[in-house]
């Protein structure tokens, strides 16, 4: 059974649980990353520097808000400064965000790219030696 600190007497807010809970949607946020952006981190906040642009400003605030919370690790007094409306709200804008992303789309997109990139620079030399042979006169 777990160990019950409480905030004050009087508070029926248990500072174990909403470690456990922060630390919950933290690694449902990392798993969500890894799945869906392909970036890997041994936690949150690594993973979270890695995304770099591949997640808004905005996002990116609102994981360091996440990131801010989870490194206050379960300390009574500290945990006190913790907004769990912000640290939900947080969770749902990321997994909002990330539950619009599908992995199979990026990749499909990322591999036209660089097909397309490919045959730009093939035809782009297709057609300078077609005008290197009509410069010098074998065409």
């Amino acid at each position: 059974m777990r160990p019950l600190l409480l905030l004050c007497p009087r508070s029926s807010v248990v500072v174990m649980d909403i470690h456990t809970d922060i630390t919950a949607k933290a690694e449902q946020l990392r798993l969500a990353l890894r799945a869906k952006l392909g970036v890997h981190g041994r936690d949150f906040e690594v993973a979270v520097k890695r995304t770099g642009r591949l997640l808004p400003a905005r996002l990116r605030k609102q994981a360091a808000i996440i990131v801010k919370a989870q490194g206050l690790g379960g300390h009574p007094k500290l945990m006190r400064q913790i907004d769990m409306a912000a640290i939900n709200k947080a969770h749902f804008e990321i997994s909002a965000f990330l539950d619009t992303i599908d992995p199979n789309d990026r990749r499909r997109t990322r591999i036209l790219r660089m097909v397309g990139g490919i045959v730009f620079n093939m035809i782009l030399v297709v057609v300078f030696f077609v005008i290197w042979l009509a410069w010098s006169g074998t065409l």
